[in-house]
């Protein structure tokens, strides 16, 4: 059974393409591939999990204007092109995507040669590239139910965001032997701050010029992104000049991707981005959160949908992107420090949310496909094979 894995751009459609790739091998024995951007994150993540990487040039398909879009459409065709090469080559029995620009091609190109495709929606409202596949797509599934109304009835189903197995395997652990592992104290409490794969600049600028009416009230774990590591070091190595004995309350790095289910284990409270990965693992362990969604493009923010949806279950706080102060983030923050009770009934909400089988369910909805596909192509070949009378 061959299958095409293919997501990416960003952790949060790698992470959970991963999920389901490890699941298909191990519970199929599946043989891999999976098809991602040349220069995306996906190219080092990708060969660490021992799956095959194969990369074409992806032109992104932007929300917004910048001096890379148009350059990234003339790429388009280019990695149209190069998919289908790379798909015709593999003949996948099967192929999952998990959203991000390069799902895009490679959905197309297993259409092309007739691989059913499962196209798996994250995010609340349809990204770009979800909208072009749907209707490549054999099958559909989305991770909250508020998505079954922008895809066809008949072939969509709700499954849930894969996450990653070290997600599952450290839900309902105590927090305080991870907080000891980032050499924390155990017995104060953890803000943890992460941007994603990429990291938040704007984020990383408030929290830093926070850090002084912050660390007195709780330690805080800061996930900066390897972009803007140095600049933030730089914006919060002033305080401990002056006040060094907060040092020991402030751990900061660059980037976590063996650590990262560590880091949200040892956290009280979370400050992040609200893509559709992140919030999964926040339903798995069960985490209050405050949620600063992306700022929208031409197409809106789906970010700012999810957000929504968590602060209505009352799973988390939310603040705009552009409302994001220290001042607004301490009105927020420490009233939620300051009451476990509170915390406690916004961590169950969380949990109300996850969908801790969803590897699982979409692994067995590619396999069966996959196995279809195989049986068809074996009667070809056997129809072939019959000396016609």
């Amino acid at each position: 059974m061959r299958i095409l894995i293919s997501g990416g751009g960003t952790g949060g459609h790698i992470y959970p393409a991963l999920a389901v790739a490890h699941t298909l091998r191990d519970r199929y024995g599946a043989e891999l591939m999976f098809l991602g951007d040349e220069n995306g994150l996906e190219r080092d993540i990708v060969p660490r999990e021992g799956i095959r990487f194969v990369g074409i040039t992806a032109g992104k398909l932007r929300r917004y204007l910048s001096p890379q879009t148009f350059t990234d459409l003339a790429r388009v065709p280019v990695g149209m092109s190069q998919a289908y090469e790379k798909v015709r080559e593999f003949q996948p029995h099967a192929t999952f995507t998990s959203g991000g620009y390069v799902s895009v091609p490679a959905g197309i190109a297993s259409w092309r040669i007739g691989a059913p495709l499962v196209m798996h929606q994250q995010d609340v409202s349809p990204n770009l590239a979800n909208r072009i596949l749907k209707s490549f797509a054999t099958r559909i599934s989305v991770s909250f139910p508020q998505s079954l109304r922008y895809f066809p009835r008949r072939k969509t189903a709700l499954a849930g965001n894969p996450v990653r197995e070290d997600i599952l395997r450290v839900a309902g652990a105590p927090s305080e032997p991870f907080k000891a592992s980032f050499d924390l104290d155990p017995a104060q409490p953890v803000l943890l701050v992460t941007g994603g794969s990429q990291g938040a600049r704007h984020i990383n600028q408030v929290v830093a010029q926070s850090l002084s009416r912050l660390l007195p009230r709780c330690q805080v774990l800061h996930i900066s992104g390897e972009r803007t590591y140095e600049e933030t070091r730089q914006l919060a190595e002033p305080l401990f000049r002056e006040r060094p004995e907060l040092r020991g309350r402030y751990v900061l790095r660059a980037y976590l991707s063996t650590r990262m289910a560590e880091a949200l284990a040892s956290s009280d409270v979370l400050l992040c981005r609200s893509g559709a990965a992140t919030l999964a693992e926040l339903a798995i362990l069960g985490r209050p959160s405050i949620l600063v969604p992306l700022p929208p493009g031409f197409s809106g923010s789906p970010q700012a949908t999810n957000a929504a949806m968590f602060r209505q279950a009352g799973a988390a706080e939310v603040i705009a992107d552009k409302e994001l102060t220290p001042d607004s983030l301490l009105d927020m923050l420490v009233p939620l420090l300051e009451n476990g009770p509170r915390r406690t009934l916004m961590a169950n909400a969380a949990r109300t949310l996850a969908q801790p089988d969803a590897a699982y369910a979409l692994a067995d909805t590619v396999a069966e496909l996959a196995q279809k596909r195989m049986e068809k192509l074996a009667a070809r070949a056997q129809r072939q094979m019959t000396p016609s009378r």
